[in-house]
């Protein structure tokens, strides 16, 4: 099992050099955002035991005219005390992806550093570590979940992991690529990390044992589900489909919405304003209805996209 362990004066040192930034528990949402469709967070059956979260949150989701908008680079919602999701103004970036940023006891784990160079994403993220030291890691290579990385590169108390699979397996104690699992432990709170290829060749999903909660990337998301090797992706999404059988799941996270809450429609790939969302959180359901719909279409990938209630499967 992976420790990540940096001298805490350091994490400290960072923490004091962004003082003044948006605390950890407010949503920093525009007014008038509630086109989302808040949930109230509570866990689903048989999931008893994991630390309780909420998702009460309407998401910005930017605006018609983009010149108009006045949403803050960054919002900031914490599901716990200890587990952070945040998202970019959609305005700044049409990607618009969740970061998440999850607190043990010793250390911090940011899952990807978001879709532009702008410093907001490490001054919201810098006063929810507590002075502890940050371990910056990507769902995937992506230059939507990659492109803040240079903004927290030589930042005392950070560690970037590099994006080659021998970054990612050393950094997680991954042995045998993808089939092993690795692990990460922040200090009492221990992190699964499993590799599922298919939409990038070097993606991960993370499971957190203390909440439950099951970190996909774009490999599962209320979306459009690209993917860019056919038959890597089915072995990873069996995979997964196993995993979050066998585990107790709160909610699946990915790393986007582009769905609409109607069912089976998607926004346009590449809109700036996306009214009535789909809610971000996906359920393990949903990894069962993935695998099962990728075995049923065989190993040829179709030649449309293929829609579901809340996520669109899109080999092209």
């Amino acid at each position: 099992m992976r420790t990540f362990a940096i001298a805490l004066a350091t994490g400290a040192a960072l923490a004091a050099g962004c003082a003044g930034s948006p605390p950890a528990g407010t949503d920093d949402a525009s007014p008038g955002g509630g086109d989302g469709r808040p949930t109230d967070g509570r866990l689903p059956d048989g999931a008893s035991g994991l630390e309780p979260g909420s998702l009460n949150v309407s998401w910005m989701h930017g605006s018609q005219n983009c010149n108009q908008n006045a949403d803050p680079a960054i919002q900031l919602h914490s599901y716990n005390a200890t587990t952070h999701i945040l998202r970019q103004n959609k305005c700044n970036t049409f990607e618009a992806p969740f970061v998440y940023v999850l607190v043990g006891a010793t250390s911090a784990l940011m899952l990807d550093s978001g879709a532009t160079q702008a410093t907001a994403l490490r001054t919201a993220v810098t006063p929810l570590l507590g002075g502890k030291p940050l371990l910056v890691a990507h769902s995937h290579a992506h230059g939507d979940h990659v492109a803040g990385d240079g903004t927290f590169n030589g930042q005392p108390g950070v560690t970037v992991v590099g994006r080659t699979r021998a970054a990612v397996q050393a950094a997680f104690g991954i042995a045998t690529w993808p089939t092993d699992a690795g692990t990460l432990d922040l200090g009492g709170r221990v992190l699964d990390v499993l590799a599922i290829p298919g939409h990038e060749a070097q993606h991960i999903a993370i499971y957190d044992r203390q909440t439950g909660l099951l970190l996909t990337g774009d490999s599962l998301y209320p979306g459009l589900l690209f993917i860019n090797d056919w038959a890597t992706y089915r072995t990873s999404m069996a995979r997964l489909a196993q995993f979050a059988a066998a585990h107790p799941i709160a909610h699946v996270l990915g790393a986007h919405i582009e769905m609409t809450a109607t069912p089976k429609v998607n926004y346009p790939y590449g809109t700036t304003f996306q009214p009535n969302e789909h809610v971000l959180q996906l359920a393990a359901a949903h990894v069962a209805e993935l695998d099962a719909a990728l075995t049923a279409l065989g190993p040829t990938p179709p030649a449309q996209p293929v829609p579901h209630d809340d996520f669109v499967i899109d080999p092209r």
